[in-house]
C-alpha cells in the first residue's frame, strides 16, 4: 500500500492559461496549457509549456476534436481552465482526468487542487 500511496503523491496538472501566470483561458478556446508536477509532499514546479489547436469554433465542436484535444492531457490528472464545456468535462472524465474551472492565479489553483487532492484521499 505505501507504493501505491507514494506513486499517487506526483501528479500533473494543466492550466489554461495565456500568460503563465493566471488561469484566464476557456478549455476549448485555448492554445496554450502550462503544465505543473505536483508533489504533496514537496510542493510544485514547472514542467512544460503545451500548446494545442482550440477545438471550440464558432459552430461548437466536432467530437473527433474533442477526443484528439483531451487525449493531450493523459499524463495529467486535473485540466483547469476558467471554463469548461460539459462536452470537454465528459471526454476529460473519460479518461480518468478532473476538469476544474478556477479561475485566478496559477499558484491559487495548484493549492485548491493540493487541498482537494489530499481530501480525496482521505476517502480511499
Amino acid at each position: 500500500m505505501a507504493d501505491t500511496e507514494a506513486e499517487s503523491a506526483v501528479y500533473k496538472v494543466a492550466l489554461a492559461s495565456s500568460d503563465g501566470t493566471m488561469v484566464n483561458r476557456h478549455y476549448g478556446k485555448a492554445g496554450q496549457f502550462f503544465i505543473y508536477a505536483v508533489n504533496d509532499d514537496e510542493g510544485y514546479e514547472f514542467v512544460e509549456e503545451r500548446n494545442v489547436i482550440p477545438v471550440c469554433t464558432e459552430n461548437g465542436h466536432l467530437e473527433s476534436a474533442m477526443q484528439e484535444s483531451t487525449a493531450r492531457f493523459s499524463d495529467c490528472r486535473y485540466v483547469v481552465a476558467s471554463r469548461i464545456g460539459s462536452g470537454a468535462c465528459a471526454s476529460l472524465s473519460a479518461r480518468g482526468i478532473t476538469a476544474m474551472e478556477l479561475p485566478g492565479s496559477i499558484e491559487e489553483a495548484i493549492v485548491k487542487i493540493w487541498k482537494y487532492n489530499r481530501i480525496q484521499g482521505l476517502f480511499k
